[in-house]
């Protein structure tokens, strides 16, 4: 029973492919053996499936050379048993092997205790990133100075404004501190963001969507980000303004796709600050399960994001 838990312990330990067939297998041979072959004997077999386990480990570069030492000891323990020298190895090595597993074990906690730390690290730096790429002191005394413009002279537009205005605000509390967050909540965030800047640069902003659910979920800001370096850089001059978000599937993997019809001179270069958030948000949420492109294209600029499980 010693051995059978050991192999299956180190199979799940390792997530080794097959292991839902593997450990049965290996437990219909150890009872067969167990009548045959004589106990030492069979101990030093299972330590030999054990050592091509952890070897197996290594090669796909686990942290397994701690147990696989456990391992060692345990058959250099159990050597001089063998040869009727030493009857007492079996547990000397026993011991040394759960010191070693002990310590592999704590080793990969602290690793993973201090992965944990620098991700919530990470999405502090990223929340507040997005806050302060967002709501920067001069947009927000832009926002005030139109008002002041809009209340003597339409004062219905200066409330819709202000409505825009809170709501956005509203949406950034809700949806700063989280990885993910309901596409449609991004939208409604695009929604108030471009309400505010059709009044501040007299330009008709429209969105329009195709194909998102509410199931769908999407790192906070990502669309908002390139909606911005949209409208900061491809509407000088310009009277009206469209920006699409489309999602398709592909297979596997989930397409998005977010367009305008700007201007595409100087709009989104590799070392702007939107382009690293969008990057680092991206990371934080998919890992390396992503790819994303912006360039120009026919009609103005089109920036792809592809995430696959």
């Amino acid at each position: 029973m010693g051995m059978i838990s050991l192999s299956a312990f180190l199979a799940l330990r390792f997530e080794q492919p097959y292991k839902s067939l593997l450990i049965p297998a290996y437990i219909m041979v150890s009872l067969c053996f167990f009548f045959f072959i004589e106990e030492l004997h069979y101990i030093f077999f299972s330590l030999g499936i054990a050592m091509i386990q952890s070897i197996y480990a290594l090669r796909a570069n686990k942290n397994a050379m701690l147990i696989l030492v456990g391992l060692v000891g345990f058959a250099i323990c159990e050597g001089p048993a063998l040869a009727g020298v030493l009857n007492w190895g079996y547990f000397v090595g026993v011991i040394f092997l759960i010191l070693c597993m002990v310590l592999s074990s704590s080793i990969e906690l602290a690793a993973q205790n201090k992965e944990y730390q620098n991700a919530l690290l990470r999405s502090a730096r990223l929340e507040n990133q997005l806050l302060k790429t967002t709501i920067q002191p001069h947009f927000i005394l832009n926002s005030l100075t139109s008002l002041q413009e809009l209340i003597e002279h339409d004062p219905q537009k200066a409330s819709n404004f202000v409505h825009d205005l809170s709501k956005e605000f509203e949406l950034f509390a809700k949806i700063s501190d989280r990885n993910l967050i309901p596409v449609m909540d991004e939208i409604a965030l695009i929604n108030s963001y471009i309400g505010i800047m059709s009044v501040r640069k007299s330009v008709r902003f429209e969105l329009k969507t195709e194909n998102l659910s509410d199931s769908d979920d999407i790192p906070p800001g990502v669309f908002l980000t390139l909606i911005e370096n949209g409208i900061s850089h491809g509407y000088e001059n310009r009277t009206k303004g469209t920006f699409r978000i489309s999602k398709f599937e592909n297979g596997n993997s989930i397409v998005y796709r977010v367009s305008n019809d700007g201007d595409v001179s100087g709009e989104f270069n590799n070392s702007g600050i939107g382009l690293n958030y969008v990057l680092a948000r991206l990371k934080e949420s998919y890992g390396e399960n992503f790819k994303f492109e912006s360039s120009a294209v026919s009609f103005g600029w089109q920036s792809t994001i592809n995430i696959w499980s």
